[in-house]
């Protein structure tokens, strides 16, 4: 039998269009927002470097944050390695925790698929270890490791989830708003200029 790689799934729907969640996740910029600024401070990220416009295969950006229970900080590259609009967007990350030959270092997979239903669209997102070398206690012990995959990191992860839906029904309401005021102006003028 295969050795199944720890992972953890979560899933939701969400009010606004598929467009506006991917269009969010290709936006690099944005993931500091709500994958930081809203996170919580023992979880988040505290900086982020890439490029400005919207991430496509082989977009490259680096990241760094806050770990729960620990006074380390964690440092990561990302390369996104499928951005389909507005079903698909997945990139692949290699983190970093300390220095020095004790150094915990892990690659993730972190997949976002967007399905359209009535009213908006439902989002699933995946982070898949795929491997680690030196990790923390926590991710080392199996019964512990066991416990994190099934409660902590969803709970962590879960967070930062909410808030990305959160932001682009927000962004969406925003924009829906701005067309329709644009277009009740549009008619003003053309009933003046009648």
């Amino acid at each position: 039998m295969g050795h199944q790689l720890p992972a953890v799934r979560l899933s939701k729907t969400c009010a606004a269009p598929p467009e506006a969640v991917y269009d969010m996740l290709a936006d690099l910029h944005s993931h500091l927002h709500w994958g930081g600024e809203k996170q919580r401070r023992d979880f988040r990220i505290l900086s982020l470097e890439a490029p400005d416009g919207p991430a496509t295969v082989g977009t490259t950006f680096a990241t760094t944050g806050a770990i729960p229970m620990s006074g380390k900080r964690w440092e990561d590259r990302s390369t996104v390695t499928a951005a389909a609009r507005p079903s698909t967007f997945e990139f692949l990350t290699d983190a970093r925790v300390g220095s020095g030959h004790r150094a915990m270092s892990a690659r993730y997979i972190h997949r976002y698929e967007v399905t359209p239903v009535e009213g908006g669209c439902t989002v699933t997102y995946t982070q898949t270890q795929e491997r680690i070398t030196n990790p923390m206690l926590r991710l080392a012990l199996p019964v512990i490791r066991q416990m994190m995959w099934r409660v902590g990191i969803p709970m962590f992860a879960g967070r930062g989830f909410r808030n990305l839906l959160r932001d682009a029904e927000a962004s969406a309401k925003a924009l829906s708003a701005f067309l329709a005021e644009a277009k009740q102006q549009g008619a003003g003028v053309g009933e003046r200029g009648a």
